[in-house]
């Protein structure tokens, strides 16, 4: 007498094989571009990884290789873009941080941004050096601790240390109120700000979207700028400095 396997645990043992036979391509696929790549033949790699990326592998490991690639091949707004694309997964990578540092040196664009005050100054540095879970986890700590310490003073049940118990409740409140407001701040950033990378050597930026407005400035290759609109064939951006204008989508690369 034979045996045969339920339909649905057949299905699913037939989609374990079809991924894992999708990984294994992958992987070859990714390990080929590694190879190119050692042989110095980036344009083979960059199209290697960008397979990679296309079957939905996406990781801070494609992007930080594809971006080397580019920039190995001379193109430094794609290497610009794929470091920034990388970071975004893994902020706290030493290489991508490093390497995207070096590639903005080649930048011809030299902006002055707005100057910031200390304290805002600090504080951007401290929450950016957590991430996003971390800085929401921890801001949730402050919260409870403030709310825990405020109820020894209230209830008073340390004789002698209800007034540093209060101190602390509202040194922890001021710590929660510093990282939630950070937090929100960056929710808001990621879910509302759009930015990208000039990808060709030079565009000028234009007044409106028609290729016969004036001509405002010009950009380079290289140089992340801010989406502020965005039509079929047209782009509006800003700059660090407050300008801003519209440019062609083709000569962008959205991060």
């Amino acid at each position: 007498m034979s045996s045969r396997l339920p339909f649905g645990v057949l299905l699913v043992f037939l989609l374990a094989l079809s991924v894992e036979a999708q990984a294994q391509d992958v992987s070859r696929i990714f390990q080929a571009g590694n190879e190119y790549y050692a042989q110095n033949n980036y344009k083979a790699a960059i199209e290697q990884y960008e397979k990679v990326l296309e079957s939905g592998a996406v990781s801070d490991v494609v992007l930080y290789n594809l971006a080397n690639a580019h920039f190995k091949n001379n193109q430094l707004g794609s290497a610009i873009l794929f470091y920034e694309r990388a970071q975004r997964l893994a902020p706290h990578d030493r290489e991508i941080s490093e390497n995207l540092n070096f590639a903005r040196t080649r930048i011809a664009d030299k902006l002055e941004r707005p100057s910031e005050g200390t304290f805002v100054s600090l504080v951007k540095r401290i929450t950016n050096w957590l991430s996003l879970d971390a800085e929401t986890a921890l801001a949730v700590v402050f919260f409870i601790t403030a709310n825990a310490a405020f109820a020894l003073f209230w209830l008073d049940v340390i004789p002698g240390l209800s007034r540093l118990a209060l101190y602390a409740s509202i040194a922890f409140l001021v710590l929660f109120m510093i990282l939630g407001s950070s937090n929100l701040l960056r929710i808001y950033g990621q879910e509302t700000v759009q930015e990208g990378v000039i990808l060709v050597e030079k565009v000028d930026v234009l007044s409106g979207p028609a290729s016969d407005s004036p001509i405002l400035f010009s950009v380079h290759e290289g140089l992340k700028v801010r989406i502020e609109n965005d039509l079929p064939d047209w782009v509006q951006i800003s700059l660090e400095n407050g300008w801003n204008g519209w440019v062609k989508k083709e000569a962008l690369g959205e991060i």
